[in-house]
């Protein structure tokens, strides 16, 4: 009875033993999650949310929010110069857009051209594009279309930074008590006042070329219009003679203009050369006639 009673005692012993052993793990596991969890303290918690958050808005910002910069660049002709440019400004002022710059000129003998810079709202970028292409013979087109988003957006940072540390250097000023730490402050105060201006000049340019797309916009009169399509055998011969016309007309125009503007130069380089040539002439007979042997006397 004895050795039972011992061998059942034993028997429990052991059993204890390897419930305590296979328990000690995972008592250790958990002590190591509790041990790693009070490590992460709930600031690196935040700042971990708040910069993935300011990246994810960074790199991919709602397609709404874009903010894009767009540039057209168009070259047109006309046979109607005049009526062109007045309907483009009707429309223009329609549209709500403003004429930034213009320059004009002539070439060849009196067809004018026209080299022009506008602003429009982006809204009504297509419709502005659509009427000139209406009404004028387009050659070319462009479109350049920039995304500053991410400019924006830090730009935009910065001044919301800049803001408060104005705000904050102000409450110091305020309060301080002695000369050393008025003129610190000041100094500073002076610092972020002139980061605050550029950025937000920086902010107010990029509001303009986004809200206002830029248009340039060149117009040249001509005779005859440039086929847009590829012209057939008959029409380059067609438009090729044509182009000589022109252009023998316009080389006689401008001899004939030459011949007149310098006429009086004409005149008196005409005069000069004439004299010149008059008194040469009698220079060379009296040489003649001087060499020339005497005739003898008849009796």
């Amino acid at each position: 009875m004895k050795i039972r009673h011992l061998f059942a005692i034993f028997l429990c012993i052991c059993l204890l033993l390897t419930a305590c052993g296979a328990e000690a793990p995972a008592d250790k596991e958990a002590a190591h999650d509790i041990r790693y969890d009070r490590t992460e303290s709930p600031m690196e918690d935040a700042s971990a949310e708040l910069k993935t958050d300011s990246a994810a808005g960074l790199t991919a910002p709602a397609q709404s929010d874009r903010k894009l910069i767009r540039t057209v660049s168009m070259d047109a002709e006309t046979e109607n110069y005049d009526a062109l440019i007045t309907a483009l400004e009707e429309k223009l002022t329609a549209l709500g857009g403003y004429t930034e710059s213009r320059q004009t000129g002539t070439y060849g003998s009196t067809r004018r051209w026209s080299s022009m810079t506008i602003r429009i709202p982006a809204d009504n970028l297509s419709a502005f594009v659509t009427h000139v292409s209406k009404n004028a013979n387009v050659l070319s087109t462009s479109e350049e279309t920039k995304d500053v988003t991410l400019q924006y957006v830090d730009t935009e940072s910065k001044i919301t930074a800049l803001e408060t540390e104005q705000a904050r250097l102000l409450e110091l000023l305020a309060g301080a008590q002695n000369l050393s730490e008025i003129l610190e402050i000041e100094a500073r105060l002076s610092d972020v006042t002139y980061e605050l201006e550029r950025y937000a000049s920086q902010k107010r340019s990029y509001d303009n070329q986004i809200t206002y797309a830029t248009v340039r916009l060149t117009v040249e009169e001509v005779e005859v219009l440039t086929p847009v399509e590829e012209p057939s055998v008959f029409d380059r011969i067609r438009t090729g003679f044509t182009s000589s016309l022109h252009g023998v007309s316009d080389g006689l125009v401008n001899l004939f203009v030459l011949l007149v503007a310098g006429s009086p130069y004409l005149l008196v380089y005409g005069a000069v050369i004439g004299a010149i040539l008059a008194i040469s002439s009698r220079i060379r007979k009296r040489k003649q006639k001087k060499a020339s042997p005497a005739e003898p006397e008849t009796p």
